[in-house]
């Protein structure tokens, strides 16, 4: 089973304004939004608290973001890197997760907390899945948003423009770390330019761009030998 919060309450709220602006729940018969909300739990955490962490996820339950934001990260087991994702108020996580008939390793792996004060609505997996095998209402919307998902991925015109320094991007991840005093994301040694342009199959100077380019935004510092970034959220989603 997924954690339970660390810190959470049950209050009053009005299901139905709640839901009012995600389009998964749009236009539903009143049976299917009284069958969700009675296998839904209204939960608040204040900053910094655990929603989840390691080993706790398992996707039994996937989060409704009404409030605030719920900053996920995803640890690779053998390097050691770091990924990181934030979903802001409008977002859910881990639906496709909770349709899936597959089960994920990395599942494991993954922990989130609070960004600020955060409101969630934490709905079941299992029955949301069986109710939208019954539904046509829901399963149509949950076909729609995933569609809509994959396209704002896969169409994303900017994406392709964007390619060489993404690879950069990725190829910079590599290299950070999290240090232990501090708590603050850095590389320890900047790598040449030209062994990150090698490394990311780019020319040289699409490598000095998109580094002074993370300098620029604020996104990362340089620190000499190596570089600060203020921003890993930010650095994530450059790279994905």
């Amino acid at each position: 089973m997924s954690a339970l919060p660390v810190s959470s309450m049950d209050q009053e709220l009005d299901f139905a304004d709640a839901l009012a602006s995600f389009s998964i729940f749009k236009d539903l018969p009143e049976a299917v939004t009284a069958a969700i909300k009675k296998n839904a739990h209204h939960r608040y955490y204040d900053p910094g608290h655990t929603v989840f962490t390691n080993g706790q996820f398992d996707a039994s339950e996937f989060f409704v973001i009404l409030s605030g934001k719920f900053r996920l990260s995803l640890v690779e087991p053998i390097s050691g890197a770091v990924m990181i994702e934030e979903f802001a108020e409008g977002s859910i996580f881990g639906l496709e997760l909770s349709v899936s008939d597959e089960e994920y390793d990395f599942c494991e792996h993954l922990s989130a907390t609070a960004e600020g004060k955060l409101e969630v609505l934490a709905i079941d997996s299992a029955m949301f899945k069986k109710l939208a095998s019954n539904r046509p209402s829901l399963m149509r919307n949950i076909a729609t948003y995933i569609a809509a998902e994959l396209s704002s991925v896969r169409f994303d015109p900017a994406r392709s423009e964007a390619a060489p320094h993404q690879r950069v991007y990725a190829a910079l991840l590599d290299f950070v770390e999290r240090d232990a005093a501090s708590g603050q994301w850095r590389i320890q040694q900047m790598p040449k330019h030209r062994q990150l342009a090698d490394k990311a199959n780019v020319e040289e100077v699409v490598t000095a761009d998109a580094v002074a380019n993370l300098i620029q935004e604020g996104i990362a510092q340089r620190e000499y030998p190596g570089m600060i970034i203020n921003d890993m959220s930010r650095l994530n989603e450059l790279a994905s």
